[in-house]
């Protein structure tokens, strides 16, 4: 069988659907039965060394926009809702790879898009839907994406063959929100990557120190800064806990900016000026790494999830986790985490106390989560995925 797609999620600062789409290409790699692999930027194609390169990095994109403060962030902020900017960007982006998508298709490719809408194409065509939040809570995201989101995933999976749901949780949703046929819909979850792994307190160290951090001595929180992953409520949960707990396991929010957090960095500020609130931003990948090895506690109340792949990451990395008992969570999560509901200050609070003052109790939800991390591989991610190429192929 013969595979393409659309690398774009692969600019640097790699996150959550560019890793997806990087494991996948590696898997295939491996894979005796794929006969091409081959995926497009702009005009330019990708196949072969030159693929690899792009998949390790070694061959550099260029960067999405990203700003967090200043001028420039002031105006891609005005920039994400001008009426029309995410139509344009799709229309410029498939003018340029229009011929690229046809001469793989003469050439018998199944084209994977892995990121939510795919691009028209003249043969079978697989999409990956990790979640349908901009339905379910629009209020979360910005209006632009909302309405293209809205006006083209409709097409995509009118277009797609077979589309793949990184949760049974978000099968139902596109089942029962797009009115897709269930048959048409597979669950495959993601995998954690082989890196996220416990790790001693000494190569923990360097990056510990850079954040003027202590081993086992810090709540830990991962994403993107926006409204979905319940930030704020989790601070003013964690503002609720006792002083000395606050000073001795102060909260890490370790993540891109986002959108729509103005209110979330009111409630920060306070308590940063404390030391007691660490917002370090984007983390480089090798000290991520560490910094979820060494947590006492994973923090991720998050309101909605497809997936929720950094509940996955801190359990195989050997760190507890509190998380939401809402979504996919639970799904993700098999019982080997603290659930709590994710609306409730008291409750998310009571359970930071909870955990931070029971040692015990974290070293069984330990035990429970690397047990449960270790089901979720990217091996099995990939021979799934492949399932699915199969029947397009034969």
């Amino acid at each position: 069988m013969k595979l393409l797609f659309d690398l774009n999620s692969l600019r640097p600062p790699r996150s959550g659907v560019g890793y997806y789409t990087q494991h996948l290409l590696e898997g295939l790699r491996d894979e005796p039965d794929v006969q091409g692999l081959a995926g497009w930027v702009g005009a330019e194609c990708f196949e072969g060394e030159r693929l690899l390169s792009l998949i390790n990095q070694r061959v550099a994109l260029r960067k999405g926009v990203q700003f967090s403060d200043g001028i420039a962030a002031q105006m891609l902020q005005k920039a994400r809702s001008l009426p029309g900017l995410y139509r344009g960007r799709t229309v410029v982006r498939a003018i340029k790879s229009r011929e690229v998508r046809d001469d793989f298709a003469r050439r018998g490719y199944v084209y994977h898009e892995t990121n939510f809408v795919a691009s028209r194409y003249k043969g079978p065509t697989v999409v990956t839907i990790h979640d349908l939040s901009h339905r379910r809570h629009p209020e979360f995201h910005p209006r632009v994406a909302v309405e293209y989101l809205d006006r083209e995933l409709p097409k995509t999976l009118r277009q797609a063959q077979v589309v793949i749901a990184d949760s049974h949780y978000t099968k139902n949703d596109i089942v029962e929100i797009y009115g897709v046929p269930e048959s048409k819909v597979v669950t495959i979850h993601l995998g954690v990557e082989a890196a996220f792994q416990p790790y001693s307190a000494e190569s923990c160290a360097e990056a510990l120190t850079e954040l003027g951090l202590k081993h086992r001595g810090f709540v830990l929180s991962v994403c993107t800064l926006q409204p979905r992953k319940n930030l704020q409520r989790l601070v003013e949960a964690f503002a609720q806990l006792p002083a000395e707990m606050r000073s001795a396991f102060p909260l890490v929010l370790i993540g891109a900016d986002g959108w729509k957090n103005s209110a979330l960095m009111r409630v920060i500020e306070p308590l940063a000026r404390d030391g007691q609130v660490v917002v370090p931003g984007y983390v480089p990948r090798a000290n991520l790494l560490k910094l979820y090895a060494s947590a006492a506690l994973f923090a991720y109340p998050s309101l909605f999830e497809g997936f929720g792949l950094p509940v996955a990451e801190a359990m195989a990395s050997g760190v507890p986790v509190l998380t939401s008992n809402l979504t996919s969570l639970p799904e993700v999560s098999a019982g080997a985490a603290w659930e709590v509901d994710p609306y409730s200050i008291d409750d998310i609070a009571a359970g930071m106390e909870r955990l931070l003052g029971d040692p015990a109790l974290r070293d069984e939800l330990v035990a429970k989560g690397l047990r449960r991390a270790a089901d979720l591989t990217w091996e099995a991610t990939v021979a799934q995925t492949c399932a699915v190429y199969r029947g397009l192929s034969a």
